[in-house]
């Protein structure tokens, strides 16, 4: 689908961050699972809502775009905060898996909050 009736949507780039960080998180959980300061259970469900939430993303609903932006503040909040208050060694190696998550869904509040103020100035100005 054609997204030129839409010049800042950036649903695209949103659903790669959240694969990207669900993906890191997928992959981490197993090694770090008696460090997480949640039971696994809780982990693995975010995960699945961080894919739930991608497979949901498209230019047609401004709902999916204003959750893809709950969801990314959310998650960047929660590993941000750990970053910031557990770890005093930026070495560690859980520190900087944390850190990049914070990152990766940092961009994607950026992007999503982007793309939902285009949709909600498109329908304005409509």
């Amino acid at each position: 689908m054609s997204t030129d009736f839409l010049p800042h949507y950036y649903g695209n780039i949103v659903r790669r961050l959240f694969i990207a960080g669900g993906v890191i998180m997928l992959a981490t959980i197993p090694s770090f699972k008696t460090l997480l300061p949640v039971p696994s259970f809780v982990s693995v469900f975010a995960i699945l809502l961080i894919g739930l939430a991608a497979g949901i993303t498209n230019p047609m609903q401004k709902w999916a775009m204003a959750l893809n932006s709950i969801i990314a503040s959310i998650l960047f909040f929660v590993f941000e905060y750990r970053a910031i208050t557990k770890y005093d060694d930026v070495s560690d190696t859980l520190f900087l898996i944390t850190e990049v998550l914070a990152v990766i869904f940092f961009f994607a509040v950026y992007y999503s909050t982007k793309t939902v103020r285009a949709l909600y100035l498109k329908e304005k100005s409509a």
